[in-house]
């Protein structure tokens, strides 16, 4: 299997959250590893005003970066997985060179 190097960015809506973003990054890590991805480095950047906002009532949210390594599909696999996540908002995973 040819494994590839991703760095994905995920947007963490924090509104009327029971805990803190630092506390949603082992249950990402858990669903990367659960479409064969491996976790090699995680980054909590904090939360920030998004640029162009979706809605009036969320204006910005906490960015958490994994970096991340998987066959050339487990990029799919993972949007598709998250996307059922209610806490996560956007996602955007790039391959690293």
């Amino acid at each position: 299997m040819n494994k590839r190097n991703y760095l994905a960015t995920i947007v963490y809506d924090a509104r009327g959250a029971d805990g803190t973003s630092d506390e949603m990054i082992p249950k990402l890590s858990e669903m990367i590893r659960e479409v064969e991805g491996e976790v090699n480095k995680v980054e909590n950047q904090g939360a920030h005003d998004f640029a162009y906002p979706q809605s009036k009532e969320m204006k910005s949210g906490t960015f958490l970066q994994f970096e991340i390594s998987g066959d050339p599909e487990m990029p799919v696999r993972l949007k598709d997985k998250l996307s059922f996540e209610k806490k996560v908002d956007r996602v955007l995973i790039e391959r690293k060179k």
